[in-house]
């Protein structure tokens, strides 16, 4: 499948654009060479798991597709501050951090074709529960979830998807492998509201969690969105005001619910649906059931199974979000059923924030308030008990070396 379609490309359209990145446009031929070339240097045995952490993303996608060549299994880990404990739940070392990219001309034979129910690679969810989750994606979920995506957007050969989701969570790499398989260019970049706005009269396709969306709206009145085909954003709990918003512009906005273990979103609604609502609809070739009150997802999609992990799901799975099942394969989101919080899309874990602050000598007791906002749909106020008041600037500073941008709490106060 992988080998296969990426060889048809080469061989059908060697010179269309694949991916665009740092001002340099790859087409097919080009981005397979660079796959060849590394793909010649690896030492890597079949079904070796091999961790990755590699900052450019280029690099990141040729390795990825390289190991699978050799019937590697990469295990992509995130840039995140408490990367150790990533570590820890697979005891898979990094071993690739970075290397240098050949494009010279390399067209090995053909390779031979995966078994499509095998382990592609491992991806982490977010870590926001305190527990990260090592999650063995087959080459069959992320074929699988492409096609699920295409008969939603219908992409053609020539869209152009901005994709500054980051590769090392799955909304990121679910785009890369639609581009392959439904043979559109993606241009890759981190997110920033200059990034957007350099990039957005040559795009018609772009993913976004909600605070994204939100900042791009609040930077200018005058943006437009008539050349943009789809708006795609992901996360719960999408505040009323932010949706307001989408249809005062008349963005053409497909909200979309997923996460990790499902492959990215298998289920969503365009916004005039939505609104009514806020209800999301299964996608074709996806099921939904409840589970003690839980969301349960029968979908192709799904996971093989957790690292480390005997369990194998079967293409079915329980998330720990409790809805209503307004009708067949019709949902609405209610809440989480654990302690988690949705800030701007992003999951976060009162416990884990909690636990983080707790290891601070200077904290003696830490409480952590939810506080509904416009913005950000919740948000996390700590008021943290100390013997001598602390700068609150100074030590914001301090938790970035232990927590995400997104998980630490709009506001402290020390008592």
């Amino acid at each position: 499948m992988l080998n296969s379609i990426l060889n048809k490309r080469v061989k059908e359209t060697p010179d269309k654009i694949f991916i665009t990145y740092k001002n340099r446009r790859i087409c097919f031929s080009v981005f397979n060479s660079m796959v060849n070339n590394y793909y010649e240097q690896l030492k890597t045995k079949k079904n070796e798991y091999v961790g990755l952490q590699i900052n450019d993303k280029l690099k990141l996608l040729v390795a990825i597709i390289a190991l699978n060549k050799k019937q590697s299994i990469p295990v992509v880990y995130p840039d995140h501050p408490s990367l150790e404990d990533f570590i820890l739940t697979t005891n898979i070392p990094i071993s690739i951090k970075n290397f240098d990219i050949s494009d010279i001309k390399n067209n090995l034979p053909a390779s031979d074709e995966h078994n499509v129910h095998n382990t592609q690679m491992v991806i982490f969810t977010s870590g926001s529960t305190g527990k990260q989750k090592p999650c063995e994606i087959t080459y069959n979920n992320l074929y699988e979830s492409a096609k699920i995506w295409d008969r939603i957007i219908k992409f053609k050969n020539t869209d152009i998807y901005l994709n500054h989701m980051p590769l090392t969570h799955v909304s990121g790499l679910c785009i890369f492998f639609r581009a392959l398989y439904c043979n559109f260019e993606m241009i890759l970049d981190d997110f920033s509201v200059e990034n957007y706005f350099k990039y957005s009269k040559k795009i018609n396709l772009v993913s976004m969690v909600s605070t994204m969306l939100d900042k791009i709206l609040n930077s200018s009145k005058d943006i437009r969105f008539e050349t943009m085909k789809s708006v795609i954003i992901g996360g719960d709990n999408i505040n009323i005001d932010l949706i307001d918003k989408i249809k005062m512009k008349k963005i053409p906005a497909y909200i979309s619910y997923g996460l990790t273990e499902s492959c990215s979103g298998i289920a969503g609604s365009w916004v005039d649906e939505y609104q009514k609502n806020l209800i999301y609809s299964a996608h074709k070739r996806v099921k939904i059931n409840l589970s003690n009150k839980m969301l349960e997802i029968s979908s192709p999609t799904i996971i093989k199974k957790y690292f480390n992990s005997q369990k194998v799901f079967n293409n079915r799975f329980t998330t720990s979000d409790i809805v209503e099942i307004v009708s067949k394969n019709k949902f609405k989101f209610k809440h989480r059923a654990d302690d988690i919080v949705i800030s701007g899309g992003e999951n976060i874990s009162i416990m884990y924030v909690n636990k983080i602050l707790m290891q601070f000598e200077e904290i003696n007791s830490c409480s952590i308030e939810v506080i509904v906002d416009k913005r950000w749909g919740q948000t996390l106020h700590a008021k943290l008990a100390v013997d001598k008041k602390l700068d609150v600037i100074k030590f914001k500073r301090k938790l970035k070396n232990h927590l995400p941008g997104f998980m630490i709490p709009k506001k402290i106060s020390f008592i």
